[in-house]
């Protein structure tokens, strides 16, 4: 079983680690976020500066996400999963309404229907060849267009549309799904569920489910492993400097 940690006690580095057996496994997001792009980070700080209050639009967020992923998921487990770890005073106003959209929007995204059998829920997968954790929201056959089940990776994001970053993500699962004991394959597809509970970004309220094809996620997987090495790369070398 691996405990999550928010810093990385050797390095410094601020977070999500994975520590198995003693050894840290930076996250998939972790990386993602110290190796995008120049013009990723511009962005951000476009709208930091154009937002007052960005830090508490950007936590609301956050919680509305993690709760809304909570209540899906949940859902769909046949145990209850642990509780999001979050004090009701950092609730923001209308989280209920705000879930109840989510959970609203999954069940018409027609995904429900399409979800097979066994199925890992919220459960942690590291690579020990790329040194790299995650915990994907679901793993599990999925029925595809022609009514044939394929093994499949599934992130749900509350986000209105669908990033370069949530492609990376399924990807870099794919990695560790290939070398799981469970699996010991790369997924068939992928899917990213856009479910924006915002009146503003998704005013009909409307669900976006979005498949990749294995073929597209092994290009990402590529590109990824490449962002891992010179991660692990710079943190070591900023180390020995140390």
């Amino acid at each position: 079983m691996a405990i999550c940690h928010n810093k990385n006690e050797h390095t410094g580095e601020v977070g999500h680690f994975y520590e198995r057996d003693g050894v840290l496994y930076p996250s998939v997001t972790t990386i993602l976020s110290a190796e995008s792009p120049p013009e990723s980070r511009v962005v951000i700080e476009r709208w930091k500066k154009r937002t007052k209050n960005w830090k508490t639009v950007q936590k609301n967020s956050q919680v509305v996400g993690t709760v809304s992923h909570f209540r899906v998921l949940n859902g769909l487990s046949d145990m209850t999963l642990e509780l999001p770890d979050i004090p009701m005073s950092e609730y923001p106003r209308d989280l209920g309404k705000f879930v109840d959209i989510v959970e609203y929007l999954w069940n018409a995204s027609g995904m429900p229907e399409r979800l097979g059998y066994p199925r890992y829920i919220e459960s942690t997968l590291i690579s020990d060849r790329y040194m790299f954790a995650g915990k994907p929201d679901l793993r599990c056959p999925i029925k595809n267009d022609d009514g044939e089940f394929e093994l499949a990776i599934v992130d749900l994001k509350t986000s209105p549309q669908v990033y370069d970053s949530h492609i990376y993500q399924l990807a870099a699962y794919g990695i560790m799904m290939e070398e799981s004991p469970e699996h010991q394959q790369f997924p068939e597809a992928g899917y990213v569920v856009n479910l924006c509970p915002y009146k503003a970004k998704n005013p009909h309220y409307i669900p976006q489910v979005s498949r990749f094809e294995s073929s597209a996620l092994r290009d990402y997987s590529i590109r990824f492993i490449q962002m891992a090495e010179n991660y692990h790369e710079r943190v070591t070398s900023r180390a020995q400097e140390h």
